[in-house]
């Protein structure tokens, strides 16, 4: 299917070749029929000879609708470029030439109209300007076809040529996820909310779920039309009519796209290639504010270059757009902008990244890597979002993408430079960096503390100032590898077992030998550290690694002797039922000062449980 607009000067009879060509009046409003002149789109039809129904986009020339005229040119592939015999080629003429091109049409055909009212000779030194005119354009090769409106002669010629023409065109992307960008909107008596556009990419369905963009809304699809013929299922390139539930005309103004849920984000700043016609009479600015159009929509936005300050006319820059409103958006979309006074177009460019906000790299920096995105393969795109986030969520990656699902899962499938962890992907040379740093920042902290159970991921995150969220994927990725590991929340170099050093060992000897001199009466923690603050490493150690047992109130055991002392005290309690803590420490011949942070524990391991005053068996007595 095929869908090709009209262009060309002020009444230099584009409506008319296609009423002619159709059968229908595309001047669909009051004022048009009254004033015999062209203010919005209008939207007409013909069959091939071989039955394909081609639909056909007229737009206005006045220079005050050519916002109209870039919403109807938009989404299509193929133009009808219209110049009359009588006036010749004319200023919007030259400005729709430079429209079409910027928005990266290929093919056309130039229909010189209105023969009828010029000799042969004038008929002759037309085509010959229009040869000059089109010269170094993708109109320089394309037929020039006469076409008089009132005997229809030319019109044969023209349906031939348009079938061939289309025949030539490579067939549309046939990307998975379906956008109409909306250029009408109404409400039909009996029916609801009707909205209609061209559909340049994905399928639509009768009964599917799609979404509004950029108003967020959920709709079903009731019915679809194609040119008046009621169909289940639309593909692109086609005009659509869709009856939809859900949202009301407001929330489907022009500008608005019909998108699949979840895979379509609006946005209001974007980086962009930007090129400037050639001759402009005033340079493009930094911080300029333009009149900006893509698809449908129109906005106001402000350009802020990063490789210039200006462009000056037939150049080229990088820049970041802000617009006031936001807008649906792919990768590699083409849109214009004009100056906002006096109205004229500047140029155009490619959308390169679709949200462009709080970016924290060099201005160098973003220009390389969004000169890189301009070649829209996916290898670039993956990779240049993986400089700018670090890692990315594959959904992400899926928005407002230019590739298919398929394609970009078999490109994460096959891709050597990139590392998928769960539904992230990460940059293998980014991992790889910081994994060296990792391992170089764990290897020291354990030869600096050879007796600590590891660092905490926070720590780390603060050395190696990283925010914590990217570390996480790091950390992820090397415990997969087996490069390190991470226990009670710590992290150590895999394998890594923590040690006392020599001097330590010796402390350690001696804290276990006055341990076990006397279990019930031992120093606390506090009057070791006080008698040498190096015992606190030590006993910490001791403790992590289940040799000592440390009680409330800095009590310190054995582990042997704190089994002993379990053991007896399970004893008395199995023989006499229950007991207060009064008896367990006569039994003991000890103090409460150790007597109660002993019971304390062994209520918490249950091997006693607590019943007002007394102690009776628990559960794991």
């Amino acid at each position: 299917m095929h869908v090709i607009a009209t262009a060309g000067h002020i009444d230099h009879g584009k409506s008319t070749l296609v009423k002619a060509l159709t059968g229908i009046d595309p001047d669909r409003l009051p004022e048009e029929k009254e004033r015999g002149l062209t203010i919005d789109l209008g939207f007409a039809w013909f069959d091939l000879p071989g039955g394909e129904t081609v639909g056909v986009v007229d737009v206005p020339g006045h220079e005050r609708f050519i916002k109209n005229m870039v919403a109807g040119v938009g989404s299509i592939n193929a133009v009808l470029f219209v110049v009359a015999a009588d006036d010749g080629w004319m200023p919007q003429s030259t400005e729709h030439l430079q429209i079409l091109s910027l928005l990266d049409i290929k093919s056309g055909l130039i229909i010189l109209t209105k023969v009828d009212m010029v000799d042969k000779e004038t008929v002759e030194l037309q085509k010959q300007e229009i040869r000059s005119r089109t010269r170094g354009t993708f109109l320089e090769h394309s037929p020039i076809i006469c076409f008089s409106a009132p005997d229809g002669k030319g019109r044969d010629e023209i349906v031939a040529e348009v079938g061939a023409m289309l025949e030539r065109l490579p067939l549309a992307k046939n990307l998975d996820s379906p956008r109409l960008f909306i250029d009408r909107s109404f409400v039909a008596k009996g029916s609801g909310t009707v909205v209609t556009g061209t559909l340049i990419e994905g399928a639509i369905q009768t009964g599917q779920e799609l979404e509004l963009c950029p108003a967020g809304k959920r709709v079903r699809v009731r019915s679809l039309q194609n040119h008046k013929r009621v169909i289940e299922r639309a593909v692109p390139v086609c005009r659509v009519a869709a009856n939809i539930s859900g949202a009301g005309r407001e929330d489907a103004v022009r500008g608005s796209a019909l998108v699949l849920p979840g895979r379509f984000r609006p946005t209001s700043v974007i980086a962009a290639k930007i090129n400037t016609l050639p001759g402009l009479p005033t340079s493009l600015k930094n911080g300029a504010e333009v009149k900006f159009y893509l698809g449908t929509a129109g906005t106001i936005g402000r350009v802020k270059f990063f490789d210039c300050d200006r462009l000056d006319g037939d150049s080229e820059g990088i820049a970041v757009i802000r617009l006031d409103d936001e807008i649906c958006c792919r990768i590699g979309d083409r849109f214009i902008i004009r100056q906002t006074s006096p109205p004229a177009t500047i140029g155009g460019g490619m959308v390169l990244d679709w949200d462009y906000a709080g970016v924290k790299l060099s201005k160098t920096r973003q220009v390389e890597i969004l000169k890189r995105r301009g070649r829209l393969d996916i290898e670039s795109i993956v990779e240049t979002d993986l400089v700018r986030f670090g890692s990315l969520d594959v959904k992400r990656l899926r928005l407002n993408s230019c590739f298919t699902e398929e394609e970009l899962n078999k490109y994460l499938a096959g891709a050597e430079n990139v590392v998928k962890s769960g539904t992230e992907i990460i940059d293998r040379s980014y991992l790889e960096k910081y994994a060296d740093s990792v391992k170089e920042l764990l290897n020291d902290f354990h030869r600096q503390q050879p007796w600590a159970a590891g660092i905490a991921p926070g720590d780390l995150s603060r050395k190696l100032r990283l925010p914590m969220e990217q570390l996480s994927k790091i950390i992820d990725h090397m415990i997969s590898l087996g490069e390190i590991e991470q226990a009670n929340g710590l992290l150590k170099i895999k394998g890594y077992s923590p040690h006392l050093k020599s001097d330590q060992k010796e402390l350690a000897r001696r804290l276990m030998e006055v341990l076990s001199a006397n279990p019930l009466s031992s120093p606390l923690k506090k009057e070791f550290i006080a008698e040498n603050p190096a015992y606190e490493i030590v006993i910490n150690f001791l403790r992590d690694q289940g040799e000592i047992i440390e009680l409330n109130g800095g009590v310190l055991f054995t582990r042997d002797d704190f089994t002993a002392v379990a053991a007896r005290i399970s004893s008395f309690l199995s023989h006499e039922g229950k007991a207060t803590a009064s008896q367990l420490k006569d039994h003991l011949g000890t103090t409460r000062k150790y007597m109660i942070p002993i019971l304390e524990k062994l209520d918490m391991l249950e091997i006693t449980r607590r019943e007002g005053d007394y102690r009776v068996p628990g559960a794991n007595l």
